[in-house]
């Protein structure tokens, strides 16, 4: 016998019905009871959302193709339009209503739409993976492959709301935020894809999601359900012993799921870490460079080793060893060997004054061009300021750009240029004092970084000062072609030195030969003279002046003569053997 009676009383702010059964009591929140007629509609919702009818299949391949799209092209809202679509969550709620009412035949119909429908689903995954191709995992993807704890409490969460949302009529339009929420197509629509391209791991990754989904909302709605009454409706309520028969096997899989996703979660927090030291490290020598910005890392960990793949985009290719820096850098801040490999894009920003020392990232005010703030940065601005008025003047030598390094506690500015002769030590002392006054750090050093030039034509390499240009008439070229050909007959015969170029110029009526020869020790002078005599001889009517650029190629030892290769090898595998390695570091970044 069953005595219902109404108390006026609130506690904490709220109405409770009592029902006194055997002898029991039991408090249930007037927020969760259910009117018959109230149930009588939600049942029939149910009972014809569970069909498994033509109906309910061509909704599920449309939501399919929907998630498959969404996912292949990394939309969002693609996604999430596919989670309106799908009509598989109506089906867990049957086995949750039939589980707690004993209702076997609308257990037996939702159980068959659900399965026959995953099946579908993901089978629709995988045909379309096939039609795509070969196609790169995109981000919505790899979201759905590695669930964790968070998503299963999103999911209990989703499942509690779906059930109120069915029992409350009040509060039912807010079903579709139900379907996005529980998100249960998505998943399956990537376990299709991945099996399609082999990804086997991700594939069973995204189908424990849904699986996690699927528990999750099919126990809190069956809960929901007892808590409002629904049981004991047009029938008797179960026992206690009763419920976990029938809802055995179900806890024992959420709680091994509970299990799994706990562990993937403190996995997910390490791997947060490790990513957020990698983001800093990276942006922390990043901002050296101007115009430089990291804009994603992927890493994994293997048998105690972190492989890290980061795109970068800076003005200029990173050098292998500010890399191998970096590298040492975060291996040193996780505490693991680390191999560190940069996706590097060019690209700079450019302002009417030249490069842009300024944050080119939109801010929330929608403003940006910030000045940037950081020392290292603002000292680079200093420098390509100095450093391009200093070469704007000059025809040889052309400034390109300039790098921060910071390197054994030293602060130095390290200058790229190019040009067709090196500059002289008293020029990079004056360019350095002015640094040093223009950023008002005395410590502040400079080094350049030459990139030597090569002028060449069809007559040979060109020299600075040694270029005809307008002077190169048809006829003096053939009186050079025929100079030059007897200049290398009479090198022929010496043995011991051999041409390697030989430049021309034609100032004041006379023809300018500039030899450059290699051999044991400089060019004679008296050799010299004696083919000066021949060429006279030969072209009469001609003035003929010749230098000869000796470039000596042997070294005198204490254990004899040896070529310069020879003994530069010997003592630069010396040198690496005994500097220590952040020498070394320091040696590699200053001569890249």
């Amino acid at each position: 016998m069953v005595i219902t009676a109404r108390v006026c009383k609130k506690v904490r702010s709220r109405e409770y019905f009592i029902v006194y059964e055997g002898g029991g009591m039991q408090f249930i929140n007037r927020y969760f009871r259910i009117t018959r007629e109230r149930f009588e509609i939600v049942h029939s919702d149910i009972s014809d959302g569970s069909e498994p009818g033509p109906r309910f299949y061509i909704l599920v391949a449309i939501s399919t193709l929907i998630s498959c799209f969404g996912l292949l092209s990394n939309s969002t809202a693609v996604v999430i339009g596919a989670m309106l679509v799908a009509p598989l969550m109506t089906p867990i709620f049957g086995m949750s209503l039939a589980l707690v009412r004993g209702e076997t035949q609308l257990l037996g119909r939702a159980i068959q739409a659900e399965v026959v429908g995953v099946a579908t689903s993901v089978a629709m995954g995988v045909i379309l993976g096939w039609i795509a191709g070969n196609f790169e995992a995109t981000p919505e993807m790899l979201s759905r492959t590695q669930p964790n704890l968070f998503d299963l409490l999103v999911a209990i969460l989703a499942g509690f709301a779906g059930a109120y949302a069915l029992i409350d009529e009040k509060i039912s339009p807010a079903l579709p935020g139900v379907a996005i929420s529980t998100a249960i197509v998505p998943p399956l629509a990537n376990s299709g894809l991945c099996f399609s391209i082999g990804e086997v791991s991700g594939g069973f990754g995204s189908f424990l999601l849904f699986f996690a989904n699927f528990l999750s909302i099919l126990l809190v709605a069956s809960a929901t359900f007892i808590v409002s009454g629904m049981a004991k409706i047009y029938g008797k309520q179960p026992s206690q012993k009763e419920y976990v028969r029938r809802f055995g096997i179900a806890i024992i899989a959420f709680v091994i799921i509970t299990v799994i996703f706990t562990g993937a979660l403190f996995q997910s927090i390490k791997e947060r870490y490790v990513t957020n030291r990698i983001h800093a490290t990276l942006e922390e020598e990043l901002v050296k460079i101007p115009s430089a910005g990291l804009d994603n890392v992927h890493h994994y960990s293997e048998k105690d080793q972190l492989f890290v793949l980061a795109s970068v985009h800076t003005p200029t290719t990173i050098t292998p060893s500010r890399v191998k820096m970096m590298q040492e850098k975060i291996s040193r801040n996780i505490n693991m060997p680390t191999h560190l490999t940069l996706r590097n894009v060019q690209m700079a920003n450019v302002t009417a004054q030249g490069s842009a020392i300024y944050d080119s990232m939109l801010k929330l005010d929608g403003t940006f061009g910030r000045p940037v703030e950081s020392p290292a940065l603002r000292n680079i601005a200093i420098a390509e300021q100095i450093l391009r008025e200093k070469f704007g003047d000059q025809h040889a030598v052309y400034f390109h750009r300039a790098e921060f390094l910071q390197i054994l506690h030293r602060n130095i500015i390290k200058a790229f240029v190019s040009g067709l002769h090196l500059l002289q030590e008293g020029e990079v002392q004056q360019l350095e004092q002015a640094l040093r006054k223009a950023t008002g750090d005395e410590s502040l050093e400079l080094i350049i970084r030459t990139i030597p030039q090569r002028l060449q034509s069809s007559v040979g390499k060109l020299r600075y000062g040694w270029i005809l240009g307008e002077k190169a008439t048809p006829e003096r070229l053939a009186t050079i072609k025929k100079i030059k050909g007897e200049i290398y007959t009479a090198f022929k015969n010496d043995e011991g030195f051999k041409i390697i170029n030989v430049n021309v110029n034609f100032l004041d009526t006379t023809y300018h030969f500039l030899i450059e020869v290699v051999g044991p020790e400089l060019y004679p002078q008296g050799r010299l003279d004696a083919v000066k005599n021949q060429l006279t001889e030969k072209f009469i009517d001609k003035a003929i002046e010749l230098y000869v650029w000796s470039r000596p190629e042997v070294v005198l030892t204490p254990d004899g003569t040896r070529s310069f290769d020879e003994v530069y090898q010997n003592f630069a595998a010396r040198q690496k053997e005994n500097l220590p390695d952040k020498m070394m570091l320091l040696i590699e970044s200053l001569t890249d």
